[in-house]
């Protein structure tokens, strides 16, 4: 089955299929409260009032240290409708200084008024992000340049061959160079 166009193009559509109905089912699933999956930042915005007392989990971005306030964003959908926006929520009993524009973890105790009495929190540094994203940049970067180097695509039957010679962009390079100065 594999060793033809039509085949690999069937496998690969069942794989994206299949990818395809993972990711829609997990990613509508709901959280189980008998987990330890405490409410978090959509249900707080679907029924604040519902929860509070409770023990919460939010992030959000700190828009403000004295007092501590984040910017928690959510999205939920009722009634056939979708919600999206962003909540102001202080929070109170910080165990560490945070700077503005960080993103902060909380959990802790729900109160009224919009508030949460912290008794655990976790702050990422907005820098950690852009170091993530390049640090991911660069390996995808990595990995293409290893596929290209070692594997090429054979038109005729559409398949991925190991390169009998690996190519060497350095020594090619180098060999362009020499011929330059030459």
């Amino acid at each position: 089955m594999l060793h033809s166009w039509v085949g690999r193009a069937a496998a690969i559509c069942g794989l994206l299929a299949v990818l395809f109905a993972l990711m829609v089912g997990f990613g509508t699933a709901t959280p189980a409260s008998e987990l330890g999956d405490y409410p978090a930042e959509d249900a707080l915005a679907a029924d604040y009032d519902r929860y509070v007392g409770e023990s919460v989990q939010v992030t959000g971005t700190v828009t403000g240290t004295e007092p501590v306030e984040i910017a928690v964003e959510y999205e939920y959908a009722a009634n056939g409708k979708r919600y999206s926006g962003t909540l102001a929520i202080v929070v109170r009993n910080v165990d560490r200084a945070v700077d503005e524009g960080e993103s902060l973890q909380v959990y802790g105790t729900l109160g009224p008024d919009w508030t949460i009495t912290a008794e655990n929190s976790v702050s990422v540094p907005a820098t950690n992000y852009v170091a993530m994203y390049l640090v991911s940049a660069l390996a995808g970067l990595w990995t293409l340049g290893r596929l290209v180097c070692g594997w090429r695509l054979n038109w005729q039957t559409g398949a991925l061959c190991r390169r009998e010679e690996p190519l060497r962009p350095i020594r090619a390079l180098r060999t362009q160079v020499q011929e330059v100065r030459a």
